[in-house]
């Protein structure tokens, strides 16, 4: 394994970025500024054909307001973006996403203009606080967050938290079909502000059991690692990504319970079955009744589902005192390249912060489905009650699942960020998630005590060379 994370490892290195910030020339103040003096900007993003048309419409809109800007808003899918952006290390776009668990890598080497002189407190105090200290970075003392000597790299493109979902429309049918308790199940099961154990969850999976003509119905698609492993107080490492802690009890038992979704209770597809048809794609077929999403989904799921769907808290531990509902929220930030000339550099924050916090601009996000908006009086008030009239029809209900997941103000739910966020690179999480599966974790009786154990001293190396680099 140790030979696995090297030869990888190698491959990182051979795409990294240790020339993005020198070795490249810094751009002249009047760099893309034509002879009509309308600068031109390249803004490059992620998503699929949904994400992109929605983009392109509010980049639209903001040269409308903006005449003399133009902006060149190319994007691809998110498999292969982060490769396409380290491959143009030499010759960034202006203004592009970073994700959450990519951003170390990309501040700590030079990459990402320091933006702070841009941007006042007074117009960050409207967004979420954590996803402004997300992209601050301290220099000193390589340090994620904010903090006095800290510097802000990137304005929040969203906040997602990834939860449970569940197809309504489904359900109500298996309900009927196999007499349950419809109001034990929406009631108390599923209540939106009070989420389910771990235990409570596994026997209405089991519970729902189903067959559809000759199709199998899944009670879930797959299940989270993260929102186990959070909702169990667990994590895979200490604070400051020092030590592994794959091996506590608390997280192998998280690990466990997924396994037994399908080893026990066969309500999960096997790993293989997981690997042809993700969880995206079983939910949107029909395939399962649970599944996991965030709130950009809405954006293709209204377009081509044709049922109701809702949402629901994580399950937690009910058999460990310090575990709660914990689902994990990812993001991303608008980021600009750091050799960026004065005069493209005014014109990449003009377009961040329209994208980020501008009033209209964030209420056309919510309104195609794009996300929860950045702006937190207008995500607790317009937003969860519907004041502007156009979610009453839509799915799902209960949005008041993601904003208590992100603000935490319901004490029994909470939102953690993606664990790849803390280290320098994110590979060792593929890893292993590849081991769980080579051990033949999920489809034998190999307990998850022994995979994260044999994985142990792996990420270990990798957490010991994250921190030796960073310095």
């Amino acid at each position: 394994m140790r030979k696995m994370w090297t030869a990888v490892l190698a491959v990182v290195l051979a795409l990294c970025l240790f020339g993005c910030g020198g070795g490249v020339k810094q751009e002249g103040d009047n760099a893309g500024v034509g002879s009509d003096g309308k600068v031109t900007i390249e803004f490059f993003g992620w998503g699929d054909a949904e994400e992109l048309a929605n983009y392109q419409t509010l980049v639209n809109k903001f040269m409308a307001d903006n005449p003399d800007i133009i902006v060149s808003y190319a994007g691809e899918s998110s498999t292969t973006y982060m490769t396409t952006l380290k491959q143009r290390a030499q010759a960034l776009p202006d203004i592009f996403y970073m994700p959450d668990y990519d951003y170390l890598e990309w501040v700590k080497n030079n990459t990402l203009k320091d933006i702070t002189e841009y941007v006042s407190e007074e117009e960050l105090s409207q967004l979420w606080p954590q996803a402004v200290d997300l992209y601050h970075f301290n220099r000193s003392t390589k340090k994620l967050g904010k903090s006095e000597g800290s510097k802000l790299y990137g304005l929040p493109k969203d906040l997602g938290p990834f939860t449970l979902v569940y197809n309504k429309s489904l359900l109500d049918e298996i309900i009927t079909a196999n007499g349950l308790d419809s109001n034990h199940i929406y009631n108390d099961l599923l209540d939106p502000t009070d989420p389910m154990t771990w235990n409570e969850f596994r026997d209405l999976l089991k519970s729902l059991k189903y067959t559809k003509g000759n199709q199998k119905i899944w009670g879930i698609s797959h299940y989270e690692l993260e929102a186990a492993v959070y909702s169990n107080n667990a994590d895979f490492f200490d604070e400051g990504a020092k030590n592994q802690t794959i091996t506590d009890p608390r997280f192998t038992e998280a690990v466990q319970f997924i396994a037994d979704l399908y080893l026990e209770d066969d309500v999960m597809p096997s790993s293989d079955d997981q690997a042809s048809t993700n969880g995206y794609q079983r939910f949107s077929a029909q395939g399962c009744v649970f599944s996991f999403m965030g709130p950009w989904d809405n954006a293709n799921f209204w377009k081509t589902t044709n049922f109701e769907y809702d949402i629901a808290p994580v399950p937690y531990n009910g058999e460990n005192p310090d575990a709660e509902s914990t689902a994990w929220v990812g993001s991303m930030a608008y980021c600009i390249k750091s050799n960026c000339g004065k005069a493209k550099t005014e014109a990449c924050i003009k377009l961040a912060k329209y994208l980020c916090y501008n009033e209209s601009a964030q209420r056309e996000f919510y309104k195609l489905g794009q996300q929860v908006p950045n702006i937190r009086e207008m995500a607790n008030n317009e937003y969860l009650n519907d004041t502007q009239g156009v979610l009453a029809n839509k799915s799902p209900k209960s949005r008041a699942v993601w904003l208590d997941t992100i603000s935490g103000t319901n004490e029994k739910i909470h939102g953690k960020v993606r664990t790849r966020y803390y280290t320098l690179k994110s590979d060792w999480y593929g890893l292993l998630t590849e081991h769980f599966t080579t051990e033949n974790m999920w489809s034998n009786k190999n307990s998850a005590a022994s995979a994260c154990q044999s994985f142990a001293s792996t990420l270990q190396a990798a957490l010991d060379a994250y921190s030796a680099e960073l310095g």
